[in-house]
């Protein structure tokens, strides 16, 4: 059975997604849009080893630098985010007629000795593919990674952004606090 996990091609089961309560979302999407159905042509997913070739980088590459991934660096850390069972909730939309990722956010879990050994969830890398904004699919991804953190015990979640795209954040009852963000940067 383990064997069977590590050769799985999803970094976490769709059903997750699929099963998540919608009518508990924070922000109002517009009519029919969920998990199931992001909109014509569209599929919401967990990441797949195979969106390598389905421009999951290049898409990244919207966000931030990614820097030199080879398929074999992707390969690796996908299998290592896969093996940290229960971490990583990379999510994506496909356009399933071009067979191209269009928009990500990732969940990642952290495992926690406070707050009675809760855990905390962080939302990293949000992007929509600039040809597809506007058609609500960073709400969608926001509101899933909300719920699937709440259905997975996260006591708190958390993410940083750009003054910027604070309000967009705020509906989704994110709140700035006043604590000081600090960062090192080991490289860029």
């Amino acid at each position: 059975m383990a064997e069977e996990k590590t050769l799985s091609s999803s970094l976490f089961s769709d059903n997750l997604l699929y099963d998540l309560d919608f009518s508990k979302t924070v922000s109002k999407l517009p009519d029919g849009i969920c998990p199931q159905t992001p909109g014509e042509g569209l599929c919401l997913r967990a990441l797949r080893i195979s969106d390598f070739s389905k421009g999951f980088l290049q898409l990244l590459g919207q966000l931030t630098k990614v820097g030199d991934v080879t398929q074999e660096k992707y390969e690796a850390q996908f299998r290592a985010m896969q093996a940290a069972e229960g971490t990583h909730f990379t999510t994506v939309v496909e356009d399933t007629a071009r067979g191209e990722i269009v928009a990500s956010a990732s969940l990642v879990v952290e495992r926690k000795f406070i707050h009675s050994a809760a855990q905390r969830g962080r939302i990293e890398d949000v992007v929509v593919s600039d040809q597809y904004r506007g058609r609500q699919l960073g709400k969608l991804l926001i509101e899933s990674l909300n719920l699937l953190a709440i259905h997975l015990g996260c006591y708190k979640i958390s993410l940083d952004c750009v003054e910027e795209n604070r309000g967009f954040y705020e509906k989704f009852g994110f709140k700035h606090e006043n604590n000081l963000f600090m960062c090192r940067r080991i490289f860029s």
